[in-house]
């Protein structure tokens, strides 16, 4: 059965609302969510901004006072956070509202998470002086071009008796909501000079290529392992929403950072069309393009 939300007061629904696309400036320049990661450093100034449209009788029959548009930007590396709100402009039949935030690259640091809302002020009931009207879309930015946050070592597989190979991942996850940072593990192997530049913090371009091109692949097959338990109804990206800090959420990224799709369009394509698949792993992560 699809889960259904019921709110104590009034919403807007959806149906009635028009988001803009999401306009992105990094240093000036247009940028896309998914170029971010690779123009990103502590010098760099980050612009986003959103638009919203919304009848103006559907505002009206709400009897909401002074009702906004509000974007939010939080960084968890660094307890950052920032918000900006925007009135409506009312016209004849509809209402408009559009703001944008700057963001500085010594603010922040690896993923940057960003929310829009129509919010209010309801001024009949005080413990509804301020609440959300709607949810609009949201959006994950990484700021980094790898996939860290799980464990990481490194040893000589030769010494372990193991077969050669640059590294291994090692996925323990039994579930979509198992956290991420404590489902996978990155071993690498120490008998490689390029894989000891890596250690070193000094990779090869194309061997950093190589690791993310690995990870990813592992995440979307892990997500389509898994997604044969996940819950009935519920799609892969529902659950990596529901659960942030799971393996599904981190699958999530990496589809939409270097495949450009949703997670649930990643793992159709991998089960439908691996050899798409590849191409497009290939193409995302710049496959020894150096």
């Amino acid at each position: 059965m699809t889960k259904q939300l019921l709110y104590p007061f009034p919403r807007i629904a959806t149906q009635h609302l028009e988001w803009g696309d999401w306009a992105i400036r990094i240093n000036g320049v247009q940028a896309t969510d998914g170029s971010i990661a690779d123009e990103w450093d502590s010098n760099a100034e980050l612009v986003l901004g959103i638009s919203v449209r919304v009848k103006s009788e559907t505002l009206s029959d709400l009897g909401i006072d002074s009702p906004a548009l509000t974007l939010t930007a939080t960084c968890p590396s660094t307890a950052f956070s920032t918000y900006d709100d925007a009135e409506f402009r009312t016209e004849p039949s509809s209402a408009t509202a559009a703001t944008e935030l700057r963001i500085a690259g010594t603010e922040v640091s690896q993923l940057l998470t960003i929310r829009a809302e129509i919010v209010g002020n309801d001024q009949s009931q005080k413990w509804l002086r301020r609440r959300i009207l709607a949810e609009g879309p949201s959006l994950r930015l990484p700021l980094d071009t790898e996939l860290d946050g799980f464990p990481t070592s490194s040893y000589s597989f030769d010494r372990q008796g193991m077969p050669e190979a640059p590294w291994r991942l090692v996925v323990s996850a039994d579930e979509l909501e198992a956290p991420f940072a404590h489902s996978i593990r990155l071993e690498l192997n120490e008998d490689y000079a390029s894989v000891r530049k890596l250690i070193a913090g000094k990779p090869e371009p194309h061997l950093a290529r190589e690791l993310d091109a690995t990870i990813v692949r592992v995440l979307i097959s892990t997500a389509t392992r898994l997604s044969a338990g996940s819950a009935e109804g519920q799609s892969l990206d529902e659950v990596a929403a529901e659960f942030p800090d799971s393996i599904a959420a981190a699958a999530q990224r990496a589809a939409e950072q270097y495949l450009q799709l949703s997670l649930n369009a990643a793992v159709n394509t991998y089960r439908l069309k691996p050899e798409r698949y590849e191409y497009e792993v290939a193409t995302g992560t710049n496959l020894l393009k150096d």
